[in-house]
């Protein structure tokens, strides 16, 4: 996520969210999955990006070894810049710990859902202890 004067929010276009979903994985009958909630799938929300608040769509899914992993979508002023959320791990219950990633740079997303995981709070930032920039999430 970049560091830059943010734009005005805008809306998240339904080909966005097929774009991001088409790399979501299934894990209905997973064991892990029925322990952690209905973590899969897509939420609508905002980042801190630049100097305020913009949209994003954040996604999460299962990948071939069972891994929890992610993608996201900022709106920036020129469209979408898109990244990665690798390293998902839990730290506690509700509380998932990712590693972000995307053309500026790279660091720490702590992300709380709520019980029925219908949206969550988080905050992300260079490295483990500097994660207080906001990043939410609902599911639409």
């Amino acid at each position: 996520m970049k560091m830059r004067p943010a734009v005005a929010p805008r809306v998240l276009g339904a080909a966005l969210l097929a774009l991001v979903c088409t790399v979501a994985a299934a894990g209905d009958d997973d064991p892990e999955e029925k322990a952690t909630g209905p973590l899969e799938g897509g939420y609508e929300g905002q980042v801190y990006n630049g100097d305020g608040l913009d949209p994003v769509l954040t996604v999460f899914f299962r990948d071939g070894q069972g891994n929890w992993r992610g993608t996201y979508a900022v709106g920036e002023e020129a469209g979408f810049e898109a990244g990665a959320l690798d390293d998902c791990a839990w730290e506690v219950e509700y509380l998932l710990r990712c590693q972000w990633s995307d053309k500026y740079g790279k660091g720490v997303a702590r992300l709380l859902f709520s019980a029925d995981y219908r949206s969550f709070r988080g905050f992300w930032g260079n490295a483990a202890d500097e994660t207080t920039l906001p990043w939410d999430g609902v599911r639409p």
